[in-house]
Order: structure tokens, then C-alpha cells, then sequence
């Protein structure tokens, strides 16, 4: 690992590992006890000689949409931002800037701590409520309506000022057809699975749809005694 990374990664391991990640390469991943979790990765991409550039992906985890990926796997060791229900890409400028960037670039110490800082602060300000999210569909569904609230707000806003301003956006982006179906399975809602995913392009014996249906087949059974 390039010296100046490493400098990154030790100054976000801190703040990570106090709040129970655990890292494996350039992953950091959090578990609840029913599966839930968080990944974090730090995404290589090309850069000059002798500078480091990177993206920061994060994505909280809904344990049976992890099932269907997974199987009897383990996903704490491998599961990613893109198995998520809510994804982000961390913005490397602030929000004065003119216009956002992903991409965060090392070439100095100073740079590896000023990147550090960023993510450190994003985390302090966002970790609480990707924890609340974990195994609560109200809570990310309520979340989903109050993202589209503050995203039609920003978009009134950017409309009338003629000129893009950071950081009015939620962060982030819903898979909410994905948590609405997983949803009613839960509840054993087979016609409401049914509703949700009748659109989806994907219907086949191992599909995502065919797997919500199972597991509302599955709980209902169970219910039912």
C-alpha cells in the first residue's frame, strides 16, 4: 500500500474501529446482530506517478437482501457498498466549492490529512443515522420520503438560482422498491411482493423478485404455524 494511503486509512481506521468496523483490505465493514451492516471501501482509480487517487463508497446492508447474494456465505468478508439498499459516494470538496468532485487526491501528507478529515467528519455527522437504518424498514421508508422532500427543496432552489449549490442534495441513493418488498416479506404479505415487484424486469427462478416471494411464502408458513 502507497505510504500516503496508508497515512489515510490509519487516521480513518481510528474513528472506524470505535465504532466496531472491522477492516479487511481496503474494505471497512459494521454488523448488527441480525446481519444488518455498512460497508465503507476505498476505491482505487488512476492517478499520476507519485499521487494517490481514490473514491470513498459506503452502503448500509439489509440482511435478507445480503441472503440473496450470499446464500450461506458469510457476508461480513465480503459484502460491498454495491450490495446495498442506500449507496453513496463521499464528496472530496466542501461546499463552497463550485462544483463537486468524487475523487480524492494524495500527493502530500498534508493531502492524506485533509482527505482524513473530510471522511472523518461525513462519518461523525452520518454514521448515527446509517446505524438507526439497520433491520428498521419504517425508518429507511420514512428516510426515503424525507431524501425526496429535501431533493425536490434543492432542485426549487437551484431552479430559481439558475446555478448548482453544494450540498443542499441528501446524501445517497434508495433502492426503495428493493426495502418495500423485503418489507412485506417479512410480514408474509405474499400479495404485496407480488404488487411491488410486478414491474421488475427480472422474474426468474433466482431472481431478486422470485427471492422477496420465497421468503414471503416462507414467513407466512410460519405464521400460519
Amino acid at each position: 500500500m502507497n505510504a500516503l494511503l496508508r497515512r489515510f486509512v490509519e487516521l480513518i481506521e481510528a474513528d472506524l474501529a470505535a465504532a466496531d468496523f472491522v477492516r479487511r483490505g481496503p474494505v471497512f465493514r459494521y454488523f448488527d446482530r441480525d446481519g444488518n451492516g455498512i460497508a465503507l471501501d476505498i476505491q482505487r482509480t488512476t492517478a499520476l506517478r507519485g499521487e494517490v487517487e481514490f473514491f470513498i463508497n459506503v452502503g448500509v446492508l439489509l440482511a435478507p437482501h445480503l441472503r440473496y447474494y450470499f446464500g450461506e456465505n458469510d457476508p461480513r468478508r465480503d459484502a460491498m457498498p454495491h450490495h446495498s439498499v442506500w449507496h453513496h459516494r463521499l464528496v472530496a470538496t466542501d461546499d463552497t466549492a463550485e462544483l463537486s468532485d468524487h475523487t480524492f487526491s494524495l500527493a502530500t501528507e498534508a493531502d492524506a490529512e485533509r482527505a482524513a478529515t473530510i471522511v472523518r467528519t461525513w462519518l461523525a455527522e452520518n454514521l448515527p443515522r446509517m446505524k438507526s437504518w439497520l433491520g428498521d424498514f419504517d425508518a429507511m421508508l420514512a428516510a426515503i420520503e424525507a431524501d425526496r422532500d429535501r431533493s425536490a427543496r434543492a432542485r426549487a432552489e437551484q431552479l430559481a438560482s439558475g446555478r448548482w449549490k453544494a450540498g443542499r442534495w441528501p446524501d445517497g441513493s434508495w433502492s426503495g422498491g428493493v426495502i418495500r418488498a423485503y418489507a412485506h416479506a417479512q410480514r408474509g404479505d405474499v400479495d404485496a411482493v407480488t404488487a411491488e415487484t410486478a414491474g421488475w424486469h427480472d422474474h426468474s427462478p433466482d431472481s431478486l423478485a422470485a427471492d422477496a416471494l420465497a421468503l414471503a411464502s416462507q414467513r407466512l408458513t410460519e405464521r400460519q404455524g
